[in-house]
């Protein structure tokens, strides 16, 4: 048995449940973009099965997100006060971002239901755009951007600061590059998620702070 493998029958419950939501994330993402493809074929995105089903599956995305997050915290070493700010902050601003991006999946979800066809999908995308009317439209317009940016700001602390490792260093790149990709052309949705997924690997195979101290042998007194 390796020490990896033995790390991993240690783990308790939410750890094995992180380490399951860093694959299953980027996987359902990927998912996502392959549906896309066939619910454009039309040349049309929704509404209709293949939106909905794709939608949910995105939404399941994100979701697994959350834990990726906490748990990319979590992986952040120890150190001082700047340090644990940093972390603190891009954790925050990254699962704000995630909520908002959550709105978007299940109003997507919720316009596909109700529509008849791509015109009626437009005016009640247009109809739910400030929905709910709590924030400034503007806030739920660029709040996908700080899941982005508080990922990023994560992965890179954990190359600066983490473990000297080619899986540290080349995570913020790939997810640089997967959410550029995205950026460039929806339909590559799926190329970006797996180069996210192969960023997230790295980090479902390391444990957490907290699962390190609790393996860490103490010293025999008697």
């Amino acid at each position: 048995m390796t020490a990896t493998t033995a790390h991993r029958s240690q783990d308790s419950p939410a750890a094995t449940f992180t380490r399951i939501a860093f694959h299953l994330a980027p996987v359902l993402m990927l998912t996502y973009g392959l549906v896309r493809l066939i619910d454009g074929r039309d040349g049309h995105h929704g509404p209709g099965t293949a939106w909905t089903v794709g939608h949910l599956l995105f939404l399941g995305a994100l979701l697994m997100y959350g834990p990726v997050i906490v748990g990319l915290r979590r992986r952040v070493p120890r150190g001082g006060m700047p340090r644990r700010l940093t972390a603190n902050i891009a954790t925050g601003v990254a699962l704000v971002g995630l909520a908002t991006f959550i709105r978007v999946a299940i109003i997507d979800i919720v316009v596909g239901l109700q529509a008849a066809d791509p015109a009626e999908k437009s005016r009640l995308s247009d109809r739910y755009s400030d929905v709910p009317a709590v924030l400034p439209q503007v806030v739920y317009e660029i709040g996908p951007m700080f899941f982005m940016l508080g990922l990023i700001v994560l992965l890179v602390q954990l190359a600066v600061v983490g473990p000297r490792s080619i899986g540290n260093i080349l995570s913020p790149v790939l997810v640089v590059l997967g959410f550029i990709t995205i950026f460039i052309n929806l339909d590559l949705l799926s190329a970006g998620a797996a180069l996210i997924w192969l960023a997230l690997i790295h980090h479902a195979r390391t444990p957490a702070r907290a699962e390190t101290r609790r393996r860490t042998p103490q010293p025999n007194t008697a």
